[in-house]
């Protein structure tokens, strides 16, 4: 009888602590959706692409920079860039995924051939002077 009440109290453990689980993953997964840009309708809202906004000290001044969406090896990213062809120079290029984690930090010479790769295509999703 001790056995079998055992055993009786570790499978109801093992069904309550997988359905516990199973909450905790469901809960992780609505919050990646929640900052996922390239789901989202409107990816200004996510909180990481405000981040990189407030970052661009956006002002009256004479040069504009973007963040853009675009594709790198069959991935959504955001990046951001000087798209003013007054204003000289170029930068480096940092790419991020969908939910805001840098997964690429370019070189100058990368962020170029990123740029001006003859398939590259990009959508600006923010634009500012700085």
């Amino acid at each position: 009888m001790k056995k079998v009440l055992a055993c009786l109290l570790f499978v109801s453990g093992m069904v309550t602590s997988c359905d516990y689980e199973g909450e905790e993953v469901d809960q992780i997964n609505v919050q990646a959706e929640l900052q996922n840009a390239c789901s989202a309708e409107d990816p200004l809202e996510m909180d990481w692409v405000q981040e990189l906004i407030s970052g661009l000290n956006c002002g009256d001044y004479a040069c504009e920079v973007a963040i853009l969406k675009s594709q790198y090896e069959g991935e959504t990213v955001f990046y951001i860039q000087m798209i003013d062809p007054l204003c000289y120079g170029f930068e480096k290029i940092d790419l991020y995924d969908c939910s805001g984690e840098k997964i690429k930090e370019f070189t100058l010479e990368e962020s170029r051939e990123f740029v001006n790769h003859p398939e590259h295509e990009a959508e600006s999703i923010f634009s500012c002077n700085v």
